[in-house]
């Protein structure tokens, strides 16, 4: 079944947004009395059957109500320096795909793409990827910060890791334990993190390691690492 995150969900009452009403009607050629499943990003979601389907309103009855399933029980987020072209929404719809809470755009020395104004457009990214994947919940996205800022809000007690190709020896699986509830990982941008940035990581309690011998671009990073960490907590099986 087709699966849409709704914001106006009352009893039993489901109200589909405008956006998505021209999806249903016009896109997916539904008519009433179909059943489509309902997430209000809650945690929670609906198996509900459509009762009126026009162009610019859509309407549904609750049928059932169930826990959302799919989501991983790590939080892990992604601290990704914005990248150039389409290489940040690229980074955005796999890394929901694979399971990825949370997404903190970086601003860091060598990073070129200062001015996003595409927040919208990311929000879009990632509801249709969380769709997609069948999520329970779509990630959050901050607002882009600075690298200095964003290590000062690091929790104290979290696991947080940051590749660099200057590192030696140490892996993802070494520094995990298998029972994290929370990780963090920093990517950076095209031009990589400079050595004063990982010095100021490591003073946060970020641990640097490898993510292997051949250099990745800093997409094929972000989406490695994050395979590589919910693997090692045994999302992946």
């Amino acid at each position: 079944m087709h699966r849409f995150f709704v914001s106006d969900i009352h009893d039993e009452w489901v109200v589909f947004s405008a956006e998505q009403a021209q999806q249903i009607s016009a896109v997916l050629r539904m008519a009433p009395g179909q059943r489509v499943i309902v997430l209000d990003n809650a945690g929670w979601e609906y198996e509900a059957e459509l009762a009126a389907v026009e162009r610019k309103r859509v309407t549904a009855v609750a049928l059932a109500k169930r826990p959302a399933a799919n989501e991983p029980k790590c939080q892990l987020t992604l601290y990704q320096s914005l990248l150039k072209r389409d290489n940040f929404e690229w980074v955005l719809q796999k890394g929901t795909e694979l399971g990825i809470t949370r997404f903190v755009p970086l601003i860091t020395e060598r990073t070129v793409a200062r001015r996003p104004k595409k927040a919208d457009r990311w929000q879009r990214i990632l509801v249709e990827a969380a769709e997609q994947s069948q999520r329970g919940r779509i990630p959050e996205l901050a607002a882009p910060m600075r690298l200095t800022p964003a290590l000062a809000d690091l929790p104290s007690q979290q696991t947080s890791f940051i590749p660099w190709e200057g590192t030696t020896g140490k892996g993802l699986r070494d520094g995990l334990m298998g029972e994290e509830t929370a990780v963090s990982i920093f990517i950076g941008p095209e031009g990589g993190f400079t050595a004063v940035e990982i010095e100021q990581a490591e003073q946060h309690g970020v641990t640097p390691i490898t993510l292997g011998q051949r250099i990745l671009r800093a997409e094929t990073a972000a989406i490695a690492a994050a395979a590589i960490i919910l693997h090692e907590l045994g999302e992946m099986a």
